[in-house]
């Protein structure tokens, strides 16, 4: 086909009031017939360019999810939203204390007394004395009506939590956990 037909045929094509798909396409190959891309290497560049500066942006934007969630502070909750109404197995644990169970205790202990107070620890993040966790369920067996003692995996050593309170403690400190508990 010379460029003259391939010109006529794109006028009578485009003269039509509406175009079925096989035309559309007939067309745009008639089109591109006539107006070849121009071979190079600056279309290249540009379609590149676009590529990295997309996956750029795309990993840019991961990287900051990511570097988001790992610095932000893990702590337990101190608000009732989302809770379940389910108490834990026991005041006394070795094992994680569900969140929306922790919330629940915040609201009142065993579902129906005052409200909880929870003393978490975390030996896993940081390096705790030998006697810790026995030291803590010494404590906790002197309130056994609503404090909660369970090992976390906050961010903190030993965690001390009440509606709408938290302490954190870097040791064991006696004095401090009491006032906590005693102190509304």
């Amino acid at each position: 086909m010379d460029k003259y037909s391939i010109e006529q045929q794109i006028a009578e094509l485009k003269q039509k009031p509406q175009l079925n798909r096989r035309e559309r396409r007939y067309l745009a190959k008639l089109e591109s017939k006539l107006h070849p891309q121009k071979e190079g290497i600056l279309p290249n560049l540009k379609s590149i360019a676009t590529k990295f500066i997309f996956v750029l942006a795309a990993v840019v934007i991961i990287g900051g999810i990511i570097w988001y969630i790992k610095t932000r502070s893990n702590l337990p909750p101190i608000d009732l939203s989302g809770h379940i109404e389910k108490n834990p197995p026991a005041h006394i644990m070795d094992t994680e204390m569900n969140e929306l169970i922790q919330k629940h205790m915040l609201e009142h202990a065993d579902g129906k007394g005052k409200p909880g107070i929870l003393i978490q620890y975390n030996c896993k993040k940081y390096r705790c004395e030998k006697d810790l966790v026995e030291k803590l369920k010494t404590l906790v067996k002197k309130y056994p009506d609503n404090v909660y003692l369970a090992p976390a995996n906050y961010d903190g050593k030993i965690i001390l939590t009440r509606l709408g309170q938290r302490q954190i403690l870097s040791s064991f400190d006696e004095q401090q956990i009491v006032d906590f508990i005693v102190n509304k």
